[in-house]
Formats: C-alpha cells, structure tokens, sequence
C-alpha cells in the first residue's frame, strides 16, 4: 500500500520518517506528536441504529426526541396511528438503550405524534399531539412516567417542542404552512397566542423545530417538507435577540440531507448535550419507507454538531462507523453513596460538611453538580457546588441561598471570601426537587448555569485548576450525578474526528503546540484559541478563520474517511493578490500539494471569500491525521472540504438515455431524439455521476410555440428530490432556464436565486446548440459555437460538483436533446 493510502495504525511518527517528507529538521516544533487513535476505534457507532429493544412493529422510531437529566439520556419517539400509549428508552451514552416502557396509556395519547419532555421544578412535562389532532401536556415526577393528562386539547399543529430561556420564560414552537409558529407560554401548561417565526421557513410546510441557546445565541433546527419525500432535511437558524426571532439563516444549509437511495428523508431532529459535558448531538430520523397501513417507516440515528462562533454545522449525515460520544474525564452518583477512593468527605456538624474529588481539573473544563435538599431549607441553609479547589482556604463556588433565593458566584482566598456576583433564581424553586448547576470556565471566562439557564458569568483569571465537589450549612442535601471534563465552551470539537466526506473547520485543529499546530512566529492579535498564537479572525457571519503565515507553519485534524478513493479538495479562502501553496500530510506523509490561487477582488466586492477546488486527493478508509502545512506565501481559510471525486478525465455522450426511472421527474416524451415535458407540470430529469467536477454540458434546443415558461440544462446537481408537497426547486445545484428572449442563471439549493441574465432573440423552430461550461466557481453559457459567452458568471460559493439534466418549467412546446458532457481542465 502506497503512503497515500496508508493505514492510521501504521503512523510513523519518527523525526525521521517525517523529516524525509516535510524536509524541515528534527526539532520539537516542526515534527508533529504522535496521535492514539485507539481512543476512536476502541468505542464506535453507526448509524441508522439497528431496531430497538421493543420498538414500534412495523413502524420504527420516528420523530426521536433525547432528553439529558441527572446525567442520562431519555429517548421518546412517535407512535404509530391507533396504537395507544408512548414509549421511552434510557442511556447513559447515547449509544447503548435499554427499554423504559410505556411512559403513558392514557387513551388520548393514541398515535401520539413527535413526544418532547421538559424538567422544571420537579416535574417533567410531556408535549404531543395525538394523531396531529391539537396538543395535550402531561406531567409526571418521574422521566420514565407514569405521566397523567394535565390539560384538555390546547390545539395547535404538530411538532410541539419547549424552549426555556436563561429568565425562566418559556417558548412553544409548533409546525405551520408559513413556517415555524412561536407561542409564548404563562408556565409549563399554559399557553398565549402565538405567531409565525421570522426566518423559520422551508418554502412550504415546515415543522420539526427545536431551539438551543448557546454563547448567547439562539439556535433553531427546522424540518421540511414532507416526511415521505426523499428530500426532507433539516436546516438552522440563527437569532441574536430572542428565541421568537427575528432568524437569519446562515450559509451552510441544510446541515441535514441526503436523497441516496439507502438513506434518504432525513429530519425532525432534536440537539442533546454530549456526556462528555461540552459536546451537542444531533438525533434524527431516516426514511426506510411506507408501513402496510400507510404511516411511514423510519430509524434513528445520531451525530456530532460542530460550532465555530456563530456557526453550527453537524458532521453527518453519516452511515458509517463513528467515533461514540466521550464520556465525561471524572463522573459519579453520588446518590449511591461516596466513594472514599474518589472523594474526601468532611462533616461539619449534624448538618454541615465538605465533599471534594481527588480527580482535579485542568484550567478549562465543565462542572456539572445534581442534588437536592432533603428537607425545607432554614434561613441560614446554603449549598455551594465547589470548583477550583486547592484547600480549604483556596476555592471558588457557586452557592445558593435558598431563603434569600439567590445563587452567587464566590472566590475565597486565603480563607477570605467575596462575592463576585448574585443573581435571583426563579420565584418557586423547591429546593427538595432534583435542580443542576453547571460551571463552564474557559479560558476568557466563567458561566454559571441553573437548571441550564445561564445565571452568572464572571471574568476567569483569578479562577483555575483544581478539584471539585460541595460545601453545604443548615442542610440536608442528596447528592447524585457529579462530574467535570476538561473541555468547555467547545474545546471538545478540536478533538473529535471529523468525517470525510465532510467539510473541517479551519479554527478547529487539535490541541496543542507540537500536536495540533505549528507556528514559527506568534500572531500579533487573535480572536480566538489567543495562547495558540494562531492567526485567527472573526468573519462577518461571526465564524472564525486561521491563517498560516510562516512557511513550514502547519495545523493538523482528526479524521474519519468513510471509503477508500479520490476526493476533491475544496477550500473556502480569503480572496487574496496574491497565490500560496500548502500541502497535505495524511498521518504525517506527504499525499499533495496544492496552489491556493489568487483572487483579486473587484471594487464594490461585498465578499471576503471564495470557494474552489484546489484539487484531489488519494485517501484510506479509517481514522487518521490531516496537516495543513503552509510552503509558500500565507493562507487564510474557514473551512476546508473533502468530497468524492473522478480521478481523471471523462467525456459521456447521450447522458440521459440511460438513466432510470428514478431520474426522471414529471412527464416526458421522447421524439425524433428530443425530450419535450407532457402538461405544464415542472418536469426534470437527471443523468451522470454526482462526482463530475468541472466539465461542459451540451445540448439541441428548439423553441417551437412562443411559451409561458423556460426550459434548459441542470448542472452540479445533488440531493435531487420530486415530491408534490415539498419546494419545486428541490435540488441544489444551478439552472440555466432558456426562452425566446432571455437566458438565466438560477442557483438552486432547495430554493431559487437568480444569478444572471442575458437578453436573446431565438427565432421559434430553430435549433440552437446550447453549451455550459463550469470550471470552479465560473459559470459560462454558449449559442451556437459563439465565441463570446450569452452570459459570464463567478459564483463565489459554488456549488462544485455533481450530475446533469435537463429541466422544463412549463414549457411544454420547447424540445431538448440528450446532453454530451466533457470534463475541463483548470487554466
């Protein structure tokens, strides 16, 4: 096996091996640390999850909802129409389930579609609409139930989900025709009159939300269009003011999709936090098709969200094995009793003491702290759930006072303490019932959470490593699931692998100096990782970039390739004057190197950054190392993306004549070697490969009658889906839409944006010879052999791959010829 293709169990990680590639010396900071990858192989998932233990016959597990409490994981799904009741699942790593039962049997819960549950205060409460008919809340003491009916028919469509802000106010979601409804909420079972969501739209019906709140921001998933078509997807939106909106939605959409045939209708997701305390998952379900009755058949599956700044991507779809979801560094239940070999514990008084973890943190990790008091709390009853603990005289905690109903973040130091800061907790907390804390300290700074709504946050430079555990006066407390990670605030998605195909995140490169970076000289300024000394900065959508500046300068990633081939190599890149070069290691050998061309950006540019194919690249199936390493000039990127690829160059001629019936969408008659659509319905069909990068695309065209509509050739399609309720522009990829006046460049990506025009004046019953050319992000459309382009077009977020077809929008009296397609090289 060729180093290209080489294992990730046969790393060398010798000075030597690696200088006889990289050529830059035996130093501690040009040779990269050897990387265990044992740690992925050792623990591993795939999706879709196989049956569970008592599913739904004939039905699977649709609509999956996972609620994390206490340190577990509750799994609730839909019900099949006229079965009676709702069933759960627990976990505690997302990864192996075990069958709770039916949580309810109430008779109204029959077919009760998408169930979420909320904890507050005590209680959990339980939303479902039966069959779609209207809503119900339930309430139970126990996550596994029994839940009991609390309300009669609160209406509203389906797809009911509760989001709860860091104030204790409360948001229901449900799905609508106008996109995602917002209905504000008087307490867990009483409901106002809600609106549509601005930006919380799919184009048509759209329903599957669920919000996360998360560095201040508002992160809302949302499904479309219909669960039967093949291009159900999830998208994200993102809000900076309130969870009622307004939403923008960023670039990367959907973060969700695939219509292939084995795994296709992906949506209604629901986010979890990971067990390793920093980490989100995404759960969602995939279509395995119709049941005998009719409902729809489906799996569950499960994988990793990514942030970098403002935003969320999700390293999937994946159906192929994944590293499972970590587990947190420390963890115990304490309600089971403690340990003398993991803890210290010091009473104070019948009803006062200290118990602190012989496990320390490091300076950035995550605190998580669950317990409850066992009886009504006495004016000077407190509890402190202890970070950053050296001795007894050298600690911080956050500390709530019941009957003062404050929780204050407090340093002691040298025995002296001070409040930093106090805030109120929620009028009504019964301290009796089961609340969490969690601490986050990164590197900037210190947040509180109760109940998962933020409370405090401090500056963290007085604030480090150091043990955890509780400190409580005048009580009685129950102590249960306890733990710390040495991550926060996302640290943990530096280290995760990152799945090929897929795009990687510049900024999110491993740990450490020598391990997942080199640099020669430390950047001047950095807007985030600052003590890496990497040059990072802030982009106008609020993600982050990194650049490399010194030749031999390098970053390096964790991957997961799911199959052995070619990928192409895309970058999204900083415009620049002037060219660089990088290269590509794989386990620490050279497989590549590439030429990050210059792009000039023309006055009155609004865009920073283009995306191209830089070229392509041999990979192994496995887990592995990337490097970026910088050889010439200074590189600055946001993401960079790897997708299967052809490995040389191709010409296909009569395209469409064998494709199947699967390509073909809407009515079509094929005569004397033309194609023209049947009715006035939007007819489509595709052929080729999704691997097609840069080629020409040919075809005849002849407009017979004068038309209503326009006709013409798809180009760099993926995800194609037809389905009657769902978007009519169901494909991502671009259009160009031909009639007797014009000619225009529609860019599709499950919507319709139109790019360029170009006036024309076909005469009816011609034939013209039509011929698209797509090289990078240029997009150049021909008549007749012309020399000079109808239009010219630079797409500075192209779309870089994918099949061909040819499209009618009601135009039933244009005829097109079966296309020839060429592949291009890059000048």
């Amino acid at each position: 096996m060729t180093g290209a293709l080489r294992s990730a169990r046969a790393v060398l990680a010798g000075c030597l091996a690696f200088a006889a590639v990289a050529a830059t010396g035996c130093d501690d900071s040009s040779t990269p640390e050897a990387f265990d990858m044992k740690k992925f192989e050792e623990r591993s998932y795939a999706n879709p999850f196989p049956a569970l233990e008592e599913e739904w016959p004939d039905y699977g597990n649709g609509d999956p909802f996972v609620m994390r409490h206490d340190g577990r994981y509750y799994l609730y799904v839909s019900t099949k129409d006229f079965r009676v009741g709702i069933k759960a699942w627990v976990s505690d790593d997302l990864v192996k389930w075990t069958y709770a039962g039916l949580v309810t049997e109430d008779p109204v819960s029959t077919g009760a579609y998408a169930p979420e549950v909320i904890y507050w205060n005590g209680f959990f409460y339980l939303y479902t609409s039966p069959a779609g008919k209207g809503h119900y809340v339930f309430r139970s003491e126990s996550p596994i139930g029994p839940f009991e009916r609390i309300t009669e028919n609160v209406g509203m469509s389906i797809d009911g989900s509760v989001f709860v802000d860091d104030d204790g106010t409360m948001l229901f979601t449900h799905a609508g025709r106008e996109g995602i409804v917002g209905v504000p909420m008087t307490s867990p079972s009483t409901f106002d009159y809600g609106k549509p969501i601005l930006g919380a739209f799919l184009g048509h019906w759209t329903e599957g939300s669920m919000i996360i709140k998360r560095d201040g921001r508002y992160y809302m998933t949302l499904t479309g269009n219909h669960v039967f078509s093949k291009g159900y997807r999830v998208n994200y939106a993102v809000s900076e003011e309130s969870p009622s909106g307004p939403y923008r939605v960023p670039d990367n959409n959907p973060i969700l999709i695939s219509t292939q045939p084995d795994f296709n209708g992906i949506g209604h997701s629901s986010t979890v936090m990971g067990p390793d305390l920093d980490s989100y998952y995404i759960v969602y379900h995939n279509l395995v098709g119709r049941s005998a009755e009719g409902p729809p058949v489906r799996q569950m599956n499960i994988d990793r969200l990514a942030f970098n700044g403002a935003k969320m991507s999700a390293l999937g779809p994946t159906n192929f094995r994944q590293p499972a979801p970590k587990r947190a560094d420390f963890e115990d239940r304490l309600d089971a009793g403690i340990d003398d070999r993991r803890w210290t514990e010091v009473r104070v008084g019948d009803d006062g003491g200290w118990i602190v973890s012989q496990a320390r943190t490091s300076s950035v990790f995550t605190a998580e702290y669950n317990f409850r008091l066992d009886r009504a709390a006495s004016p000077e009853s407190r509890i402190g759930a202890v970070f950053a603990y050296t001795d007894k005289d050298h600690y911080s905690e956050a500390v709530i006072q019941p009957e003062k109903g404050t929780i204050s973040l407090v340093r002691t130091e040298g025995g002296a303490s001070t409040v930093l800061h106090e805030q109120p907790i929620p009028d009504g907390t019964d301290l009796t019932k089961l609340h969490s804390i969690r601490v986050e300290r990164t590197d900037e700074l210190v947040r509180v959470y109760l109940d998962s709504m933020l409370k405090l946050e401090s500056d963290a430079s007085e604030i480090g490593a150091g043990s955890i555990g509780y400190r409580y006066e005048k009580a009685k407390p129950t102590f249960s699931y306890t733990a710390f990670a040495d991550d926060a605030g996302g640290t943990s998605d530096f280290e995760t692998a990152k799945p090929i195909p897929g795009s990687i995140e510049a900024v999110h490169y491993l740990k450490g100096e020598g391990r997942g970076y080199r640099r020669s000289d430390a950047a001047a300024a950095s807007d985030w990782r600052k003590g890496d000394g990497i040059a990072i900065r802030k982009s106008e959508d609020g993600s982050y970039s990194a650049a490399l500046t010194g030749e031999g300068d390098w970053l390096r990633y964790a991957v997961n390739v799911s199959k052995s081939g070619t990928y192409g190599v895309d970058v999204l890149m900083k415009k620049a004057e002037a060219s660089a070069e990088i290269e590509l290691l794989i386990d620490d050998e050279r497989v590549g190197s590439y030429g990050l061309p210059s792009f000039p950006s023309p006055e009155g540019d609004a865009s920073e950054w283009v995306r191209t194919r830089v070229g392509k690249v041999e990979l192994a199936e496995g887990y592995h190392t990337l490097t970026v390493k910088l050889t010439e000039g200074t590189a600055e990127w946001r993401t960079i993306e790897f997708s299967p690829s052809v490995s040389g160059a191709f010409e296909e001629r009569n395209v469409l004549e064998r494709s199947d019936s699967d390509a073909v969408h809407g009515s079509w008659e094929l005569a004397d070697g033309a194609y023209r659509s049947v009715g006035t319905e939007d007819a489509k069909m595709y052929g080729g490969s999704e691997l097609w990068d840069d080629y020409a695309v040919e075809t005849d065209i002849t407009i017979e009658e004068e038309e209503f509509g326009q006709a013409g050739v798809l180009l760099r399609v993926t995800n194609e889906s037809h389905f009657p309720d769902q978007v009519t522009d169901a494909i991502m990829g671009y259009y160009v839409a031909v009639n007797d006046r014009e000619i225009e460049l529609y860019k599709l990506n499950y919507d319709s944006e139109l790019l360029v025009s170009a006036d024309v004046a076909l005469e009816l019953n011609k034939t013209y010879r039509l011929r698209v050319e797509a090289v990078g992000g240029s997009i150049e459309a021909y008549l007749d052999q012309g020399k000079e382009p109808v239009f010219s077009y630079f797409d500075d977020r192209a779309f870089l791959r994918g099949k061909v077809g040819i499209r009618s929008s009601f135009a039933e009296h244009t005829a097109l010829g079966d296309l020839t397609v060429t592949s291009l090289e890059r000048k």
